[in-house]
């Protein structure tokens, strides 16, 4: 699996635009180049690359990110976001002065590039608009040895100019002056063309209400309700990614939140990647997951009738016991024939082999690294809705593997996509004793088939019953 960039994405509906680091430097995706920043405060000019009083996050969760600059007198706050107007797609860039006094801005465009400059009130590099400012800069520099900064401490002066550099060193720069508490806001258009503009907390509005519409879980730890919420855009994003195995993992997730139209665009990307090539042992068996989900969740056509035999050759024996009979049920409803090696397979494959997600107390690290800046976004999600409930042929379970500091704790879960259809449910404690309430809604594309429904709190506990509630025994609670 190639590496993650260091950084987050920040991205639309079709996936990955930028990586913005952890100084708040923005690179486009693609792109030899990327946009720094400084301030110049009272007391000197505060390059955000060199400060170590940088502090990045996501904003509530979402794909916008935000870094706070320490400079005397307060923080001056940038907010990273995509954006995009009809077929134009960009990233825009917002400083707010949260300091007493005016301050100066500076960007600047490095990399590897053999000409940049300013033209009016564009950053160019070479001939495309790298930056569009939307406003004259009262100074600019090009510099052709990349040491742009020095050039900002100087002060420029203002007007058009150029370097070049055959080493790809040129590098550009202009300085804007920012007034206390009004937005600054300029673009980085994709592909250099026309600029884009909006606000990141439109942006991350927009996000938040996409969120609104998927499963909810309200949990006992906080951090894990963060991995949720961040979990979801997250799986959006990397739905319109390249990287297929990433993209795999997102459509199960997708499946499982009830956005199988999010999940869709995943397993586009994910078909046109085995398409080209073979995948790895280990990519093969999270596409086979993502095409059988497809079915067993979303009641649509899986696409496994022409392509499970190669992915099974490709996943070898790497490919584990629950991928295969969820394979081979998408292909039980969908190409029987094809399915009739299944059962020989799922003897000779081992009963221990799984998928390598975490349960149980596991969550806990999966959850870290989904919430840590530059971190997986997909693995906090993913531990989750593994501890949350189970799918087997014959039967669900809620709640199969219990965090340890979860007991004792309610926990609400609303509207989780499963192959038996949406699972609600809440647990509630009476001393020793959890108290389940349910609710399973049939599938729009079957009628809900009449498995039983038990607990992983106590093991001895069934119902077939479509909603209800239970007192069970302490059980398996530790």
């Amino acid at each position: 699996m190639p590496e993650r960039p260091a950084g987050e994405f920040v991205g639309d509906l079709e996936g990955p635009v930028a990586t913005v680091g952890a100084d708040g430097t923005v690179e486009p995706l693609g792109s030899p180049w990327r946009v720094g920043w400084a301030v110049g405060a009272e007391d000197r000019w505060h390059v955000a690359a060199q400060e170590a009083a940088v502090r990045t996050r996501l904003v509530d969760d979402m794909p916008v990110v935000a870094t706070a600059m320490k400079v005397p007198g307060g923080d001056v706050v940038q907010q990273v976001a995509a954006v995009t107007a009809g077929a134009r797609r960009g990233v825009v860039v917002e400083f707010v002065n949260e300091t007493p006094v005016p301050v100066s801005l500076a960007l600047a465009v490095t990399g590897s590039a053999k000409r940049a400059g300013v033209r009016g009130s564009q950053l160019l590099v070479g001939d495309l608009t790298a930056v569009e400012l939307g406003r004259v800069p009262g100074g600019a520099a090009a510099v052709s040895d990349g040491q742009v900064w020095n050039e900002v401490r100087s002060g420029p002066p203002p007007g058009d100019c150029q370097a070049s550099s055959r080493a790809g060193l040129a590098a550009a720069v202009a300085v804007l002056p920012l007034a206390r508490n009004v937005p600054l806001r300029v673009c980085l258009p994709a592909d250099g063309g026309a600029s884009v503009l909006g606000s990141p907390g439109q942006v991350a509005a927009g996000w938040q209400a996409m969120v609104a519409g998927a499963a909810s879980a309200e949990l006992p730890d906080a951090t894990a309700v963060r991995a949720w919420r961040r979990g979801i855009p997250a799986s959006i994003l990397a739905a319109g990614g390249a990287e297929p195995e990433a993209a795999a993992r997102a459509a199960i997730v997708l499946d499982q939140v009830g956005l199988p139209d999010e999940a869709d665009r995943a397993r586009a990307v994910v078909a046109d990647a085995v398409e080209r090539s073979r995948p790895q042992p280990e990519v093969a068996v999270v596409v086979l997951r993502a095409l059988a989900s497809r079915r067993l969740r979303a009641g649509r056509d899986s696409g496994l009738a022409e392509c499970a035999g190669p992915l099974v050759a490709a996943a070898g024996d790497r490919l584990d016991r629950l991928t295969l009979e969820q394979a081979a049920a998408g292909l039980g409803v969908e190409a029987p024939a094809v399915a009739r090696d299944a059962p020989r397979l799922l003897i000779e494959t081992p009963r221990d082999s799984a998928p390598g997600t975490a349960t149980g107390d596991g969550l806990a690290a999966a959850v870290r690294d989904s919430i840590t800046f530059g971190g997986d976004g997909l693995a906090g999600i993913e531990a989750a809705l593994d501890c949350l409930a189970a799918e087997a042929p014959d039967h669900l379970v809620v709640l199969p593997a219990l965090p340890g500091d979860w007991k004792g704790a309610p926990l609400d879960v609303r509207g989780l996509a499963t192959r038996h259809g949406l699972l609600s449910f809440s647990v509630r404690w009476h001393g020793s004793r959890p108290a389940l309430l349910w609710e399973r809604v049939p599938p729009t594309h079957r009628p809900l088939s009449p498995v039983p429904l038990r607990c992983g709190l106590d093991q001895s506990w069934q119902s077939e019953a479509p909603a209800g509630e239970a007192l069970l025994g302490p059980g398996n609670v530790a």
